[in-house]
C-alpha cells in the first residue's frame, strides 16, 4: 500500500468509526474489509496510543458535522460557525498526529498547513 503511516492510521480510524455507527449492513461489511487492509499495513511500531488519540479526533469531527449533515442546524448560523471552527481546530490537531506518525516511522511527508494568509 502506497500511502504514509499517518494517513493508514487516519483511514483505519475512520473506517473503524463507520463500522460502529453506520447500522447498514452491506456498508458495514465494506468497512471491516477496509479495517482489515489498513491494519496489515500499519507501521511496526508501538503507535497503539496514537491511533486512540487520531480516533478520539476523528469521532470528535464525526459528532460536531454530525446535525450539519442531517439539516438540524439549517438556520442556526452562529452554531454552525462555532462547530466550523471546532471542526478545524480538531483536523489541525489530526494533522499534527498524522506528522508525529510519519516521523516516527521516518515515512512520508509533513503535512504543513498555514491557518491563514495574513499570517504570512
Amino acid at each position: 500500500m502506497e500511502r504514509d503511516p499517518g494517513d493508514i492510521i487516519d483511514r483505519g480510524s475512520i473506517a473503524k468509526l463507520k463500522s460502529e455507527r453506520i447500522s447498514v449492513m452491506e456498508e458495514w461489511e465494506a468497512f471491516s474489509v477496509e479495517i482489515e487492509i489498513l491494519e496489515e499495513n500499519y507501521p511496526e511500531l508501538p503507535i497503539k496510543n496514537l491511533f486512540d488519540l487520531i480516533y478520539k479526533i476523528n469521532a470528535m469531527i464525526w459528532d460536531l458535522e454530525a446535525d450539519m449533515r442531517q439539516g438540524k442546524l439549517d438556520g442556526a448560523l452562529s452554531e454552525v460557525g462555532r462547530r466550523a471552527i471546532a471542526i478545524r481546530e480538531h483536523n489541525n490537531l489530526r494533522v499534527q498526529v498524522k506528522n508525529i506518525i510519519n516521523s516516527l516511522t521516518k515515512q512520508g511527508f509533513q503535512d504543513i498547513k498555514k491557518a491563514h494568509i495574513s499570517e504570512t
